[in-house]
């Protein structure tokens, strides 16, 4: 979009000049029929293919947005655009809304401009009586609070803008055209807040909302460098944020903001720029980012400075969790387990309720061979469910108008998923298909389906049994488990059939007292005394039978530890995909022709590569695809293919693979389908800047020919070719 492109600035306030000059192109009168067309050109220029989603009630979204921010947390919702007009038919307020990533938030400009094209694209327009009212809303993490702006159009007064916090007992802020130093540190810190969910909503399935637009966040080099240096100043911060499901408390070196910043150095390769900032944040401060410097080394390929980072850390604190964390991968990433050892148990010791730390530790003794450790290790690893504060939930609209976007369509795709697809909230494979294949479904596809939703730590887990069962066999896992654990289950089984010998035991030693007795009733006195004795011993008898019982069970689970429940679990769920799975293959090798819905096809794949078959995953997922456009199989593909180029010799020693021609039948498959999704133009981008250059004898950087007829059938494809020559333009300015 061009209106928010070209507006590069970033200040705390808008000033009077720029205010008047935009405040002035909605008011100002058009003499002639010329300047109306022309006035009329620029305005669709500036217009935008945006959704819109209608309010049941007037107003729902903003009450509900206020109401559900006292409960969310880290990273906070999308940001919310709400447009209220008059309705003249029916004499009411009417409300529509959409969301919106990637707006810079730094300063009153874009947002302005943004709801200034929003309400000027319509063709019906607000009057005087009955102005147009548009609300910008965008969520600041660091304060825990939302910020509007809000303005009527038509309207010459300057916007209105407030910063409502989420506790109640707090006083609301207005933030007028002065600057002070608290103005200007909410700005930066809804700019940063919106920066971050901009990167990392982008990849997230689950924060998708319906209606929601996703913008660049730095289209420029200026604007990258400037991005770089606010969140690097926002590094204190960072906890503040929050972290990932797999992290158990979020640190310094280990939150979202962390994350997002790491995750825009990879595409701007301004690494250089943020060691500067970090470097200068820690003489002026006491804080220690050294895990973070470290990691930004290796992602900038220099790797002989990081390890001697790491080594000048942990010399003086080798209690260092974290960097011996670090240490421990980067040693496993070079496929040597032996020295990886040391570290990652020591980081286990550092950091006991750090499940990373506990999954690094469990690849090292994978790759030693050493199962058993491996499994203990596993059993014994801290568990955390899914804890997702800024999930957001979505409203049921009372009607949505999903237009095309202007480039990159294909509207079978657009049309399927407004069709049968989820209109809101969260849906996965199942959910987001058609009833009749829904209906028609396999029951065991369906269960495995249902089981495998796994999250967190728990998700992590099932992976790790995957690449052990790859390395073994399911047998050889089962033998392995079968000698180490004792099953809760089994475990309180065998104590209730000892209970039970034990019973039937004394029952049968006291029916023969009885007799004993009896025979011996008629007797004398000191018979009676003898009587005496014998129920003594009886009841002496029936102890040492207790305690010879409870002997005998501990001396049978002497040498095992007692499982987890969670991972008895884990190991029925993996045992219910792998028969699916092995049923597929089987299938495959028989000679009749099989037959599956689209929907089934795609299961199958999942279910594949849950269990790290990639071989036989990849037939299915191509059946799929070639019947119906699925994004979560096209990511599901795509994210293998970026584990196997990115980690090549660790993927391939922990799936068994020797030779692997997989990823490029994969790449091909991908490459060859029509795009209607920016994953796939991603993917595409990635594609030509990962591959080698060719060096000729002239030591010319000419394009190779895999890579020129790559290019040429990205601009076959239908509606991406603008996109994904802007985009890699936009990657190019960084390389300069």
């Amino acid at each position: 979009m061009t209106s928010l492109e070209s507006s590069g600035t970033r200040r705390s306030s808008l000033p009077d000049s720029a205010l008047g000059s935009i405040l002035t192109s909605q008011t100002m009168p058009v003499s002639s029929t010329s300047e109306k067309k022309a006035h009329k050109v620029r305005l669709l220029k500036n217009g935008i293919a945006r959704p819109t989603i209608y309010e049941k009630q007037f107003g729902e979204s903003l009450k509900f947005r206020s109401a559900q921010l006292e409960k969310v947390m880290d990273m906070g919702p999308a940001d919310l655009v709400h447009i209220s007009r008059y309705h003249r038919h029916s004499k009411q307020e009417e409300g529509e809304y959409h969301y919106c990533i990637g707006i810079d938030t730094s300063s009153l400009i874009q947002p302005f401009i943004y709801l200034q094209t929003v309400v000027l694209s319509e063709k019906s327009k607000g009057t005087e009586k009955h102005p147009e009212i548009g609300t910008y809303c965008c969520y600041n993490c660091f304060r825990h609070g939302d910020l509007h702006i809000r303005h009527s159009f038509p309207g010459a007064a300057a916007p209105l803008v407030q910063f409502f916090p989420c506790d109640s007992k707090k006083v609301m802020i207005t933030l007028n055209t002065e600057e002070t130093d608290l103005a200007g540190s909410i700005w930066r810190e809804t700019y940063v807040s919106g920066l971050v969910r901009a990167i990392l909503f982008s990849d997230s399935i689950e924060r998708q909302l319906p209606g929601m637009c996703k913008f660049n966040p730095v289209p420029s080099t200026k604007d990258a460098k400037e991005a770089v240096n606010l969140m690097c100043s926002m590094l204190p911060k960072g906890p503040i944020l929050g972290c990932n499901d797999i992290t158990n408390s979020p640190t310094l070196c280990e939150n979202y903001l962390v994350e997002a910043l790491l995750q825009l150095l990879k595409l701007v390769q301004l690494h250089d720029l943020a060691l500067q900032n970090i470097e200068s944040l820690e003489e002026n401060s006491q804080f220690d980012f050294s895990v973070l410097k470290a990691q930004i080394l290796l992602d900038k390929g220099e790797q002989q400075n990081a390890v001697r980072l790491m080594y000048d850390v942990l010399k003086t604190h080798s209690r260092n969790g974290w960097m011996l964390q670090k240490q421990a991968e980067f040693l496993l990433g070079k496929n040597r387990p032996d020295l990886a050892l040391i570290p990652s148990m020591k980081a286990v010791e550092c950091l006991p309720t750090e499940f990373r730390c506990w999954r690094t530790l469990i690849k090292t003794y994978i790759l030693q061979k050493d199962f058993k450790n491996a499994l203990l290790t596993l059993n014994s690893s801290p568990m955390y469910s899914n804890r997702k504060k800024d999930t957001y939930p979505a409203l049921k609209p009372k009607d949505f108008n999903f237009l095309y976007p202007s480039e990159g369509k294909i509207p079978s795709v657009w049309q399927d998923c407004e069709t049968f697809g989820c209109i809101s909230g969260y849906g996965g494979i199942v959910e987001f298909s058609p009833a009749n294949q829904i209906n028609s479904l396999s029951p065991l596809h369906a269960e495995v389906y249902e089981q495998t939703k796994l999250q967190a730590t728990f998700k992590e887990a099932y992976n790790l049994l995957a690449i052990m069962t790859r390395q073994l066999g399911w047998t050889e896992l089962l033998r392995i488990r079968s000698e180490i654990f004792v099953m809760d289950d089994e475990y309180n089984a065998s104590v209730e059939m000892e209970k039970k010998k034990e019973l039937d035991r004394n029952l049968a030693a006291q029916r023969a007292t009885g007799l004993e007795l009896k025979a011996r009733i008629d007797g004398s006195s000191s018979n009676s005394s003898t009587n005496g004795t014998s129920g003594e011993t009886t009841s002496r008898s029936t102890s040492k039978n207790s305690a010879n019982s409870l002997s005998r069970i501990s001396t049978r689970f002497r040498k095992k530890w007692l499982s987890e429940r969670w991972l008895d679990s884990l190991f029925l769920i993996f045992y219910e995909n792998m028969k699916s799975v092995l049923i597929w293959e089987n299938e495959r090798r028989g000679q009749d022709e099989i037959e599956h819905s689209a929907l089934e096809w795609e299961l199958i794949g999942n279910e594949c590569f849950d269990v790290h078959h990639y071989e036989s995953g990849v037939v299915p997922f191509q059946t799929s695809l070639g019947d119906r456009f699925s994004v979560f199989g096209c990511i599901r593909l795509l994210r293998y293919y970026l584990l196997y180029t990115q980690n090549l010799q660790q993927f391939r020693i922990l799936n068994r693979y020797d030779k692997m021609k997989i990823s490029k039948y994969i790449l091909r498959q991908l490459m060859n389908l029509t795009d209607s999704d920016s994953t796939f133009i991603k993917s595409k981008i990635a594609v030509l800047f990962s591959e080698e250059k060719s060096v000729d004898k002239e030591g010319d950087k000419l394009m190779s020919p895999k890579k020129e007829g790559r290019r040429a059938s990205m601009e076959r494809c239908r509606g991406v070719s603008v996109i994904a020559d802007r985009l890699i333009a936009w990657l190019e300015q960084f390389n300069d």
